[in-house]
């Protein structure tokens, strides 16, 4: 419970504020097609793509052209095909029943209240699958990770489809799971089910019944039709549905966008996985550097060298991270800092993993060398160059002091383990708590200094 309500107060947070309104215009896309579906039964909202016909207009939501009097002017588009309407009925049906009635009504500060509720289910959901796949220490463990990062507490109050099913996601694999578990077949049903409508949020969630695929071949070693025939079916009924939509309101605008949108690079190089994983990015133009992904980016890649057979928890890391990374290389999204999203949940069980495999070592040098990354760019953040100037000899006594230790460890120390983990907890405990602190420094006014 006190995962959840610091993380709650992590989200919670100048949510309305940080990341600026605006800065992400795709929250009022999603919104304002949620609200046009359920008022005029019609799809309506911006695109900058051009097989549409755009009405420029200077829709002053959240006062944006008040602050910026030269920002484009949006491209309003209808009837609107840029992605399934699941999501943007979520957000902007939850606006319109507050009341919005138009778009410029449609704040962020509305839109984004959905989200806070979405990313405390995120924490208990990651708890759950890491419970279930391991121990109940690594589902806490993985839930404090995912609740404490800071790139993770921030992005996840954006009104951005990802948002939205990864959730669906983490609920799938959790099903799944449960079947191979307790080998009863309505889970792995239940997990196809929510696989399927996770497509109607964003094409891009069509990793996760893929994810199932690789799933089935990793824990059944062979081509099981059983198993396999509801995956495809998750596939094909809402690429189904998703057309007949688009029928409904103009099949010829639909297929034009459709092929349009498949043939976009959206920035994506030959580096893609090198930037996915060196760079951490919360918007398009916006980076964020956080420690902790970059941890999870390390444990990742341990976890799969020490086997993808070995157990469940390997094999549901492996097979969602493998999953995801494809259809993230062939969607190209590395410049679009939100397409990254579904991969944290992953990360953070797959650090947590690493994290308990250490303080089980009582491995103190490694440990420290992996709680630098959060700690540093916390605390280059809260302190900067100069202010961090009047701890450096405090930060080099406490490296000696675990070098210290660790020649002690070499030395057969009795008491070595001991001491190790206690600074290991410490240690953690230290990176936990200047991550919340850094949340609660972006304010508005400090947010345009994030990088």
């Amino acid at each position: 419970m006190m995962i959840v309500f610091l993380g709650l107060n992590m989200r919670k947070f100048s949510y309305a504020e940080v990341p600026f309104p605006g800065e992400n215009a795709d929250e009022y896309s999603f919104g304002w097609l949620g609200i046009s579906l359920v008022k005029d039964k019609y799809p309506i909202a911006w695109s900058g793509v051009p097989p549409y016909v755009h009405d420029y207009q200077k829709i002053n939501v959240d006062r944006v052209f008040d602050k910026d009097p030269n920002r484009v002017p949006f491209p309003i588009d209808k009837p609107w095909f840029d992605h399934p309407p699941l999501f943007g009925l979520l957000v902007g049906g939850y606006a319109y029943f507050e009341g919005v009635r138009d778009f410029a009504s449609a704040s962020v500060l509305i839109l984004r209240r959905p989200m806070i509720i979405l990313a405390i289910i995120n924490i208990l959901l990651v708890f759950i699958l890491g419970t279930l796949v391991h121990k109940r220490k690594l589902g806490l463990l993985a839930s404090a990770i995912y609740a404490f990062s800071p790139l993770i507490a921030i992005s996840q109050r954006l009104a951005l489809a990802e948002n939205g099913y990864i959730p669906l996601f983490l609920i799938s694999l959790i099903f799944s799971v449960l079947y191979f578990k307790l080998k009863q077949i309505k889970f792995w049903y239940l997990a196809c089910s929510v696989s399927g409508v996770s497509i109607l949020f964003k094409l891009s969630a069509l990793a996760i019944p893929i994810s199932l695929l690789l799933l089935v071949f990793l824990e059944k070693k062979k081509f099981d039709l059983t198993l396999i025939k509801p995956v495809i079916i998750a596939i094909i009924a809402p690429l189904v549905i998703f057309v007949l939509y688009g029928a409904l309101f103009d099949l010829n605008m639909f297929i034009r966008v459709f092929e349009m949108n498949s043939g976009r690079l959206l920035g994506a190089g030959a580096e893609i996985f090198y930037q996915a994983v060196a760079s951490s990015k919360i918007m398009s133009q916006r980076t964020f550097t956080d420690g902790w992904i970059l941890a999870g980016w390390l444990s990742i890649f341990v976890l799969v060298i020490r086997g993808v057979y070995k157990n469940l928890l390997v094999k549901v890391i492996f097979s969602a991270v493998a999953a995801y990374f494809f259809i993230f290389m062939i969607f190209g999204g590395e410049s679009y800092g939100w397409y990254r999203y579904p991969f944290y949940p992953l990360l953070s069980l797959s650090l947590a993993w690493m994290l308990i495999t250490i303080y089980k070592k009582a491995n103190l040098l490694v440990g420290y060398m992996l709680f630098l990354l959060p700690f540093g760019t916390s605390m280059h953040r809260l302190l900067g160059i100069e202010g961090f100037r009047q701890y450096a000899s405090i930060f080099r006594l406490v490296t000696i002091v675990i070098f210290g230790f660790t020649i002690l460890t070499l030395l057969n120390w009795k008491k070595a383990a001991f001491v190790n983990r206690i600074l290991l907890i410490f240690l953690l405990l230290m990176a936990f708590f200047l991550s919340y602190k850094e949340v609660f420094f972006y304010n508005e006014a400090n947010w345009i200094f994030s990088t």
